[in-house]
């Protein structure tokens, strides 16, 4: 028995029926053109035929994994009844599910078969030839171009570039010399474009930028072309050039996003905050339903202090239901540091179960810690915690933060011990108790959570750093202590941290020059206390005592009631004002 073709009155799956210009589109975002007999065929309805029971029931079984979820089942089955029914409507939706997937060879299976079933079409000769160079079978791979364009066939060359950036230097090279070959031959933006992307990756900006001008010259509005030839400028140290001619650009056409939101990063990685916002303002109202530029308007007026518009764009994101979580995180920052904290409160409890549901919370409880509402702050970690368990350690972590600001330590060691009871092998959890202990002199409970940490990473060089520095602290140890600082250091060379535990081990081991060194080298990169402290004892000690009194003032200037530095000053400079 037969049953007629239904596929087309299946509900389909967004990801089974992307088509092949969106899954195969470049650098342009846009697809190739098409020649208008082509348009006006795939317009058509296709043909219907009769497919066998065992077939409709195989390929329903696809749709219906595809619905739930299952594209890898959908795969299996498609590509399956795709070689036994050899249905080139069948053997497309195997090829862009495989492609949707990243399953390379499935890929590469599909679009072969795909052109022998229709020689003709474009589309499954592109893909092969992504999917052959892939596989680091170029020759194929170029065949398949070959017989495209041997056959009045338009290719988008940008795939071959997208292709091409995967692949060694070597298939690179060979991909480049054969656009140079087509370039003798075809006038083609995309072939001038890719052809000038190749020469830029290997270093020869000159020939790109005559390459990319020669597809601007076949296509002005060819975004991908601008933007490449405006980064070949600033790789050639022409940046004012550079953001002059993009600056043009998207003046002339502003209706290219791409191109207006490219020309807005590169201003704010040049500093240009100002300019930067008005580009992203003069964005938004010509895409007035786009969020995401409404988004980064407005998170650009907040970094650039310009408060009422940040407020202003946050709450035309509300309006737009889009990105409200990250709006009303936003507006309860602002409304925090305005000292309005009730109305901060509201903005944090709009937050819904989501990824921002954590951070909100979190910042909900710190900001009434903040008010002196200690018990507030944590019956809403609690509450949070109870309500989005999927993330419960994070909020254990901020409520031992809580209790520890508060001079609560036990009591944030009990916290981290119940939530460790359950789940002992939690880094964080343990790295966290490790420096509570500490603060209650506790140096074995101390050694203990810090060698567990190290056992499950041994590559962990915050915890690394923390023992080796507490022996070097305590004087014990030494060579142990030098061990670990080592090895924290050849893991991380430039944490200011990991620095000044290296300039203080060899202050321990005696070697006081290159103490000063490695602490200069720290206090330079983050003007800490602790730095000041270790730096100016050092100091001390070889005779430089003005330069040690001098930091040791500046750094309680800006931290009055630093202990730290008050120690130190009173064991080495008790006369000194």
């Amino acid at each position: 028995m037969i049953y007629k073709r239904i596929l087309c009155l299946i509900p389909v799956l967004s990801l089974l029926t992307l088509n092949a210009c969106s899954l195969l589109s470049g650098d342009s975002g846009k697809p190739a053109p098409v020649p208008a007999e082509e348009t006006a065929a795939a317009e058509e309805t296709p043909p219907t035929r009769a497919f066998e029971r065992d077939t409709l029931f195989e390929l329903l079984l696809a749709e219906f994994a595809g619905k739930r979820n299952r594209a890898d089942v959908a795969l299996g089955k498609y590509l399956k009844q795709a070689h036994e029914t050899r249905d080139p409507q069948v053997v497309e939706r195997a090829a862009f599910i495989a492609r949707y997937l990243g399953a390379h060879q499935a890929t590469l299976d599909a679009a072969m078969l795909w052109t022998e079933i229709e020689p003709d079409n474009p589309v499954p000769r592109e893909l092969a030839a992504i999917e052959l160079i892939r596989f680091d079978q170029l020759d194929a791979a170029m065949a398949q171009v070959d017989r495209l364009l041997a056959s009045d066939g338009r290719m988008n060359f940008e795939y071959l570039l997208q292709a091409a950036r995967g692949a060694d230097q070597e298939t690179r090279q060979k991909i480049l010399a054969r656009l140079r070959q087509y370039s003798t031959e075809l006038e083609d933006a995309r072939l001038w474009y890719a052809k000038g992307a190749l020469e830029a990756m290997n270093g020869n900006h000159p020939q790109a930028m005559t390459d990319f001008n020669r597809a601007l010259e076949l296509e002005p509005s060819y975004g991908s072309a601008i933007l490449a030839r405006a980064q070949s400028l600033i790789a050639s140290n022409r940046t004012d050039e550079a953001m002059k001619y993009l600056a043009q650009q998207t003046s002339l056409w502003p209706e290219d996003k791409r191109l207006g939101v490219a020309y807005a990063r590169y201003l704010m990685q040049q500093g240009q905050l100002d300019a930067a916002q008005q580009q992203f303002y003069r964005l938004s109202r010509n895409f007035p339903l786009d969020g995401d530029l409404v988004l980064s308007l407005a998170l650009l007026s907040w970094e650039n202090q310009k408060t009422e518009q940040a407020k202003a764009q946050f709450h035309r994101l509300l309006e737009m239901n889009h990105r409200t979580d990250e709006a009303n995180i936003y507006l309860a920052r602002i409304a925090a540091s305005e000292e309005n904290y009730d109305l901060a409160s509201q903005y944090f409890r709009q937050v819904t179960l989501g990824p921002q549901y954590p951070l909100a919370q979190i910042q909900l409880a710190l900001l009434q810690q903040k008010q002196g509402r200690l018990e507030t702050a944590l019956a809403t970690l609690d509450q949070a915690r109870d309500s989005y368990p999927k993330e419960a350690a994070k909020f254990t972590l901020a409520k031992s933060e809580v209790l520890a600001d508060a001079d609560r330590v036990a009591e944030a060691i009990a916290v981290l011990d119940q939530a460790l009871a359950a789940t002992p092998d939690n880094i964080n959890m343990l790295y966290t108790r490790a420096m509570l202990k500490e603060q209650l002199d506790d140096f074995d409970g101390m050694e203990s959570d810090l060698r567990q940490v190290l056992e499950l990473q041994p590559d962990n060089s915050a915890a690394l750093n923390a023992l080796g520095y507490t022996f070097a602290n305590r004087n014990q140890r030494l060579k142990e202590a030098w061990e670990l600082i080592e090895r924290a250091y050849e893991l991380n060379p430039e944490d200011p941290a990991i620095i000044d535990s290296m300039g203080w081990i060899k202050y321990r081991l005696g070697q006081k020059e290159a103490a000063l060194d490695y602490l200069r080298q720290a206090y330079e990169a983050f003007e800490d206390q602790e730095i000041a402290a270790h730096l100016g004892e050092v100091l001390w000690v070889t005779g430089q005592r003005e330069e040690a009194l001098i930091i040791w003032r500046e750094a309680l200037e800006k931290n009055p009631d630093s202990e730290i530095l008050r120690d130190v000053m009173r064991r080495f400079a008790p006369g000194a004002p």
